[in-house]
């Protein structure tokens, strides 16, 4: 079983996330700081954070087939 503080951390990690989620379009607050505290409550190896970066990782590789496929490379 976890200890308190695990959970307290795990929820403040998630507010965190939450927040960076919310404010993102925001231009006045920027998202990213959210994510990076939330990183840093959480740490590297929370199962949480290693899900939001596979689906960053996700999102990237979307954009990359998507922008390859809507500007094909010259044939020289």
């Amino acid at each position: 079983m976890r200890g308190l503080s695990q959970i307290v951390r795990t929820i403040i990690g998630v507010i965190l996330i939450i927040l960076a989620i919310i404010t993102g379009p925001i231009p006045v607050i920027q998202g990213w700081i959210f994510f990076v505290a939330a990183i840093w409550v959480l740490g590297r190896d929370h199962v949480i954070i290693k899900w939001c970066f596979k689906q960053i990782e996700w999102a990237k590789q979307t954009a990359l087939r998507f922008w390859k496929k809507k500007n094909p490379e010259p044939k020289v």
